[in-house]
């Protein structure tokens, strides 16, 4: 029997692409730069994952991030997730912003992790927008050569691929730039990348629906497609599955019942939906440190409890029915 392709190998080295949907220019703006930073930065440090590299551009990104214990899937669609729904929130838009979920392939080998963290940071060049990746803003590469404070890069971890001290990585880092610079494939489509054309199948991400029998390192099935269902919409349907007032939830009630709603709704809501720490413990009227201690509680259940994890992945689809059911409803 065939192995089963997987979706996440914990501990690996990922370069991480997406576009915008019809290549909008999104990011041209500096206050939307801005929020894909702080998003990122926000995930980053909640699923601990570590940022080696990344560039944004007006249409695109690129990271190459190395994954802790939270799948790489739940990370990226968290970003994108609160990404799209925050620039449709601010400019009053509907639909898609992003052209699909992510792309991504594992950089098995030090040779590409060299080229590829090169590459990511040569982008801007590649693109005619300037003639020396430092001059970048939005962008790792004037972090990890000691010109900028780094925003998102982890810099000592990112330099460790390149030599064993701090000043040996840096000039090693600097010579991959010199040389990927004039490599002919500097500028092609991603997919003509070295490290994306000699993928090993066991190795491969694949999409959701695209490999038959896919499922995530850990066993579990493949995500599958959510729409964008606003907090408050997620809380009352999950107070009435879990059988709690929804008022309860934002109260002062400290009951079992009461306890494990909130939970399980930081679990759906974040792990699943992609909403913030933050906005959760908004809607709830908690400190965010007290949601964001839910949150582990629930990563370490969904990681140990089969039972919990199945229950999460029922509540997520069966929210999004609910949601399908309304708008198909409430439609003219």
């Amino acid at each position: 029997m065939p192995r089963k392709a997987r979706l996440f190998i914990p501990g690996a080295v990922y370069h991480v692409y997406c576009r915008t949907a019809r290549g909008e220019r999104v990011f041209d703006a500096s206050a939307e730069a801005e929020h894909f930073v702080e998003v990122l930065r926000s995930v980053r440090d909640t699923d601990r994952f570590k940022i080696l590299a990344w560039c944004l551009m007006s249409n695109h990104y690129h990271l190459i991030l190395k994954t802790g214990e939270v799948p790489l899937w739940s990370s990226m669609a968290r970003v994108q997730g609160r990404i799209a729904r925050g620039f449709n929130r601010r400019h009053g838009y509907f639909g898609r912003l992003w052209q699909s979920r992510y792309k991504a392939r594992v950089v098995d080998s030090e040779r590409y992790f060299n080229q590829a963290v090169a590459y990511v940071h040569l982008n801007p060049l590649a693109a005619g927008l300037a003639d020396d990746p430092v001059d970048h803003r939005w962008s790792g590469h004037a972090a990890l050569i000691g010109r900028r404070e780094p925003r998102l890069v982890d810099v000592r971890s990112a330099l460790r691929g390149y030599g064993s001290t701090l000043a040996r990585g840096r000039r090693n880092y600097l010579a991959w730039v010199r040389a990927v610079a004039e490599a002919k494939w500097l500028g092609r489509h991603v997919l003509d990348l070295p490290w994306w054309l000699t993928v090993k199948n066991s190795d491969a991400i694949v999409e959701a629906g695209e490999e038959v029998g896919a499922v995530a390192y850990d066993g579990s099935p493949a995500p599958i497609e959510l729409p964008d269902v606003e907090l408050d919409e997620l809380a009352r349907f999950i107070a009435r599955r879990k059988r709690v007032a929804r008022k309860d939830l934002a109260g002062a009630c400290r009951g079992a019942d009461v306890v494990e709603a909130r939970i399980t709704l930081t679990a759906v809501a974040v792990q699943r939906y992609g909403h913030s720490v933050k906005d959760v413990a908004e809607l709830l009227q908690k400190n965010a440190a007290t949601v964001s201690r839910w949150l582990f509680i629930a990563r370490d259940r969904l990681r140990d409890e089969t039972g919990f994890a199945v229950e999460i992945s029922r509540l997520a689809a069966s929210a999004a029915e609910h949601h399908n059911a309304i708008k198909r409803y409430v439609a003219p």
